[in-house]
């Protein structure tokens, strides 16, 4: 019975680092055209806003004409956005660049209404003095743009929601390099988990490699354990007793 406990403990200390590394499997795609809308449903129907160019999404599921997405999630005193974009515009990243999301905080210099849903009927008036954290803009119908953001007041109070351009002070976007697009593998159906799930057939691949290493050094080890003594005859029988001794 020891020896089964110890080829259990061996196998699960092997296969263990296996799964953490396929958890740790997140995959970014990086917006390298101007016009790539992050979109609340699945469907491509309710439009958030656009997303800029040169940042990233972090991929957490792909259909066959949508991807899931969390966006702006490395700041955990921000909200992230969870939407969808169009498998057309993805492009997956083979690493992790330094920047994901952007970093960028403007001022209101008047005040104004805030808009906190997508069709622009529920309003908050801010007052100047107060920040925007952006995470994207919107153009309406009539021309006007509206940033999409974190908006904090100087009394304390934060929302989200839309807020028009030209209330806010120097408002300009930086741009960021594009990286080299790498193909990705389409799922057969969405996932509704939040979970990471993989978009290159390279992981899966490697993790095959892993199992069967894993696997021969399991088999390895139990004929180690259990191959016959040179001490004892060939029709030997080992007792119960014996057995339990070992």
């Amino acid at each position: 019975m020891k020896k089964y406990f110890l080829l259990l403990v061996l196998f699960l200390a092997l296969v263990t680092p296996t799964l953490s590394a396929r958890a740790d499997n997140v995959r970014y795609s990086q917006i390298t055209t101007e016009g790539v809308s992050l979109y609340i449903d699945s469907t491509l129907t309710i439009k958030w806003f656009d997303l800029p160019v040169g940042y990233c999404v972090k991929v957490l599921s792909v259909s066959h004409f949508s991807a899931k997405v969390e966006y702006k999630s490395d700041d955990p005193k921000l909200p992230s956005a969870k939407g969808y974009v169009s498998t057309e515009h993805l492009n997956v990243l083979t690493e992790t660049p330094q920047v994901l999301f952007p970093s960028v905080t403007f001022t209101v210099n008047q005040n104004c209404l805030l808009y906190k849903d997508t069709d622009f009927t529920i309003s908050e008036t801010i007052t100047q003095g107060s920040t925007v954290d952006y995470y994207g803009t919107i153009q309406k119908d009539d021309g006007k743009l509206y940033v999409y953001g974190f908006v904090k007041t100087l009394s304390g109070d934060e929302y989200v929601g839309y807020v028009p351009s030209p209330a806010l002070s120097n408002f300009e976007i930086p741009f960021l390099p594009i990286e080299k697009e790498e193909e990705i593998v389409e799922s057969s159906s969405e996932s509704t988990s939040d979970a990471p799930s993989s978009v290159s057939g390279h992981g899966n691949t490697l993790q095959l490699v892993v199992i069967i290493a894993v696997s021969i050094v399991a088999i390895s080890i139990v004929y180690l354990l259990f191959k016959p003594s040179q001490k004892k005859a060939k029709d030997e029988v080992v007792t119960e007793s014996e057995w339990d001794d070992e």
